[in-house]
Parts: C-alpha cells; sequence; structure tokens
C-alpha cells in the first residue's frame, strides 16, 4: 500500500463500505458486479464523518443499484469473470460443458469427455446429449489464473483455426474474392474486422463459444466486405445471397 493512501471498511445504514482514501481531490463511489459491492474513494483531507454523511445523502441510491445490479446477476444477464475451477460452466461452439479442473497433471492440455469418456472435436459438434459434457483442463503443479486462462484461450484459438478455413474457402467460391489471410484475437465489442485493403479477417476469440451458425454469419459479413466496404442496402443484399439464413444467427448476438 501507498504511504499515501489508508484503506478500511465502514457500515452505513446496514451496508459494507469499503473505503479508501488516497490524493484525489473528490469524493467518489462505486457499486461492482455482480453483487454491487461498494466501494468509495475519498481524498485525504475528509474526516470519516464528513465521508460517511456524503454516503448516507446517497444511501438510497446505493440500495437501488445494488437491487438492479443483482437482478442483472441473477437473470444471467452479467457475465461473471472465469475463475477456471471446476464446476464452471464453459462454452464450446454453443455446447455447454462443465469444467474439471485436473491439477498437478504431467502436461498442460484440455480434453472433451461425454459421459466419462473422452471424444474428439468432431465428435463433441454431433453429441447432442444435455448432460455429462465436460471440459477436462489438465494443469501442472501450482498453475494461476492467468496460465489457466491463457491455456483454455490456446484452446479456443486453436479450434477456430481448424474450423474457419473450410469456410473461407466454401465463401471464396461463392463469392469469387480471395481472403489472403484471416487471424483471431480478443476483441471487446467486436465480433470481426475487414481490412479489405490487405483482404484480410479478424476475428474475436469469444466466436469459439458461439455455435457454429453464429460464427459463420460473422464469417460471411466480414467476406462481403471484399465486395462492398459499407453498411448499406447493397451489403446486406450480398449477404441474403450469399447466406440467406444470416439474419437468424445476427437476432442472436443479442440473445446469445
Amino acid at each position: 500500500m501507498s504511504a499515501f493512501s489508508s484503506k478500511t471498511e465502514i457500515e452505513i445504514a446496514g451496508i459494507k463500505i469499503f473505503l479508501t482514501q488516497k490524493r484525489i481531490r473528490s469524493l467518489h463511489l462505486r457499486i461492482s458486479a455482480p453483487d454491487g459491492e461498494v466501494r468509495a474513494s475519498a481524498p485525504l483531507r475528509y474526516g470519516l464523518e464528513r465521508i460517511k454523511e456524503f454516503i448516507l445523502q446517497k444511501i438510497e441510491w446505493i440500495k437501488k443499484n445494488q437491487i438492479r445490479i443483482r437482478k442483472l446477476r441473477d437473470e444471467g444477464k452479467i457475465i461473471l469473470p472465469k475463475k477456471f475451477i471446476s464446476g464452471e460452466e464453459h462454452y464450446f461452439f454453443g455446447e455447454k460443458f462443465l469444467l474439471e479442473l485436473v491439477q498437478n497433471s504431467t502436461a498442460n492440455k484440455v480434453l472433451f469427455k461425454i459421459s466419462g469418456v473422452e471424444v474428439s472435436q468432431g465428435k463433441v459438434s454431433q453429441e447432442k446429449v444435455s448432460q455429462g459434457k465436460v471440459i477436462e483442463l489438465h494443469v501442472k503443479k501450482f498453475s494461476n489464473l492467468a496460465q489457466r486462462q491463457k491455456l483454455m484461450d490456446n484452446f479456443y484459438r486453436k479450434h477456430l483455426k481448424e474450423v474457419v478455413p473450410e469456410m473461407i474457402t466454401r465463401y471464396e467460391e461463392k463469392m469469387g474474392v480471395a481472403v489472403a489471410e484471416f487471424r483471431v484475437k480478443k476483441m471487446k465489442t467486436r465480433w470481426g474486422t475487414c481490412n479489405v485493403k490487405a483482404r484480410r479477417i479478424w476475428l474475436s476469440l469469444e466466436l469459439a463459444k458461439k455455435p457454429l451458425g453464429f460464427l459463420e454469419s460473422t464469417v460471411v459479413h466480414e467476406m462481403v466486405h471484399l465486395l462492398e466496404r459499407g453498411h448499406n442496402k447493397k451489403f446486406y443484399g450480398l449477404m441474403d445471397q450469399f447466406m440467406p439464413e444470416w439474419q437468424i444467427w445476427d437476432k442472436k448476438k443479442i440473445e446469445i
């Protein structure tokens, strides 16, 4: 902790507040997902009574937003950060799996199991069972969260790179275009982008968690930009021409 800051816990009107005082000009309140945790940051010059008085004036606002955040959490509308521990739900091409963390393994690896039997990626997409689907995350001794995250990211990236080339080849023939290359990266606000000049497509790593139809519609969307840069009538006409069912998956971008 810095010599110019202090941290403490206080309780006001039955609500726990995590208070930090540091070199800032004004007092700030923040309510965090998923549990509605309240954090306050206050200038070092503020006395505790002044801070409590300020928070008390905001207590109804705090309660209202705690209720809102917890409701969104309970409805599944807030995506909780993964800890990559046993029992978590993880998705692979639209199929839900339970994660099983296997520690002290001799090698880092990710395996699929359905009803206790190891299966290949191709088999996973064919199986329609609703239970017994497990992703085993094998890690070496003393792995941390960042290492487990990287292992799963690499797993998702590997499978995207196995599936996407066939899609691109199929639509290159339909469209009469050529994709110079495609790459995968983490994106916060987009499913994909297209550098028209370089004929390069970027795809979000998150697409490995979505159904294959969702992934395909994204690939087609970016490839259509090689024929039409803008999102205009011509663009959507081309989408209809090359993948008539794209609108079904476009709507699911909101639902999934």
